[in-house]
């Protein structure tokens, strides 16, 4: 795969992104061109990066789609936690980094729960180590695909039950998905980064297409009304769902490469 593909698989990770996105949040906020932007650069970045380096040599085409597609998500988060500043009125459940109902204004502070957030994915990453080397490569990827999934679980729980109470349901919907994401990384590596990477993709493709795309009249529950502001959107983020489709389709193409 050459760096002109490899930015193309990135981009198209970035679209999938910006299009949920852009779905999700345009009848409270409006479209906004420059969000819709940062994740078409960051996954190309991510897409850059992982070629130039050479950390992605020998990973396929889907490996690397969902690989951009997980990081350019471990960066927006970040950014939206731990390090953007932005008025919090407008929303029930705070978009900053919050000790239980209290947003955290402290900078620095903040930081070091964002270095807590990315060591919690360093320490999914070096669960592999302890897995035991003679379980096949599939109850491998699902088992690391679990403990990413409990851990966004627990950090969900933290972020969003302390402001409208703990939810079974909500709390194993990241493990589940977690789980059927290693497994199906696990179809196209081995590499036990890009396994967690693969199933953090996965995790969140299907987190967010069966549980907000699918959903009809869904609102995210960050906002304090269920029905936004930008009526206009609320009738023309239709045509988002088409792309949206097609991304979808190249991730069923890219997924089929290697298993037929």
């Amino acid at each position: 795969m050459d760096l002109y593909l490899a930015s193309l698989v990135g981009l198209c990770a970035g679209l999938h992104a910006a299009l949920y996105g852009a779905y999700k949040d345009s009848p409270h906020e409006s479209f906004l061109l420059r969000r819709f932007v940062r994740e078409l650069v960051l996954a190309t970045i991510a897409a850059i990066g992982l070629h130039v380096s050479g950390a992605a040599s020998g990973q396929s085409a889907f490996v690397l789609y969902l690989s951009c597609f997980a990081l350019s998500r471990i960066a927006t988060e970040f950014w939206k936690l731990f390090v953007r500043i932005e008025p919090q009125s407008d929303f029930r459940i705070p978009t900053q980094i919050h000790f239980f109902s209290h947003v955290v204004h402290n900078p620095f502070v903040r930081l070091l729960f964002g270095f807590g957030f990315l060591g919690g994915i360093y320490g999914c990453y070096r669960l592999f180590a302890v897995i035991p080397a003679d379980l096949p490569i599939v109850a491998r990827g699902a088992m690391l695909g679990a403990s990413i999934g409990i851990a966004e679980g627990l950090a969900g729980a933290y972020k969003d039950g302390s402001i409208e109470g703990f939810s079974t349901f909500k709390f194993f919907k990241s493990p589940v998905f977690g789980t059927v994401g290693g497994i199906i990384a696990a179809l196209h590596t081995s590499d036990p980064a890009f396994l967690l990477l693969g199933a953090i993709g996965s995790m969140r493709m299907f987190l967010e297409l069966f549980f907000k795309i699918l959903v009809r009249d869904y609102a995210p529950g960050k906002f304090r009304s269920m029905v936004g502001p930008f009526n206009a959107w609320a009738d023309r983020r239709r045509h988002f769902l088409a792309p949206y489709a097609a991304t979808w389709a190249l991730y069923s193409a890219l997924l089929s490469v290697r298993l037929f």
